[in-house]
């Protein structure tokens, strides 16, 4: 058994995990910005483990969509953050997900509900079953991965919407055409934001 005494371990980056040998693990550094370390098993699979990464804060206050990019391979949860996001309509608010093939607007089973009302979505992840444009949305929802063999990821969570002073909320399942590596906070009928930020964190 080989042993490391050192108060510095310097690791070159790489843009994937080597060759798999059986019985045994890889320890590496994804060349993404920011870099992220790796546990590759002797299968092949990626586990990423840089623990809860935040993302910089961007202001929904004008455009239809908010993209964030870049999320890396491994990823298994993402919290989308709300602080006074409004828009210029009445059209939902939600998230879609997106990979290699761009972001995806069909094939989601999911609910919004709000005071007891709900209403069935396909084309994003709800935060509620309606909106005003006199809203203002707080707080977060959670996606995860379900099964990353098929790039299933579900949805829920709680966010509090000004108006009406009542909690939101929304659930649902989506399997993706490939590795999920972006989210999009946008609406059903693409009203303009005219309020408020949104950050995402991904462990």
């Amino acid at each position: 058994m080989s042993k490391i005494t050192s108060t510095q371990l310097h690791l070159g980056e790489a843009a994937s995990a080597g060759s798999s040998t059986a019985a045994q693990g890889q320890i590496w550094v994804k060349s993404d910005t920011p870099s992220s370390l790796y546990h590759t098993d002797d299968a092949g699979t990626d586990h990423r483990i840089n623990g809860i990464t935040l993302t910089a804060e961007q202001a929904t206050t004008s455009t239809t969509a908010i993209d964030f990019t870049g999320i890396p391979v491994g990823v298994k949860r993402i919290t989308v953050m709300l602080d006074g996001v409004s828009t210029d309509g009445s059209s939902v608010l939600g998230v879609q997900l997106g990979d290699t093939d761009g972001f995806e607007t069909s094939g989601y089973v999911a609910v919004g509900e709000a005071a007891s009302t709900s209403a069935a979505f396909t084309t994003l992840f709800p935060f509620a079953q309606n909106s005003s444009a006199a809203a203002t949305y707080n707080g977060a929802m959670v996606l995860t991965l379900q099964n990353s063999s098929t790039n299933t990821w579900t949805w829920h969570g709680n966010v509090g919407r000004s108006d009406a002073v009542v909690t939101v909320q929304g659930c649902g399942i989506k399997p993706l055409s490939a590795v999920l590596d972006s989210v999009r906070l946008t609406t059903v009928s693409a009203d303009d934001f005219d309020a408020g930020a949104c950050s995402i964190s991904y462990e």
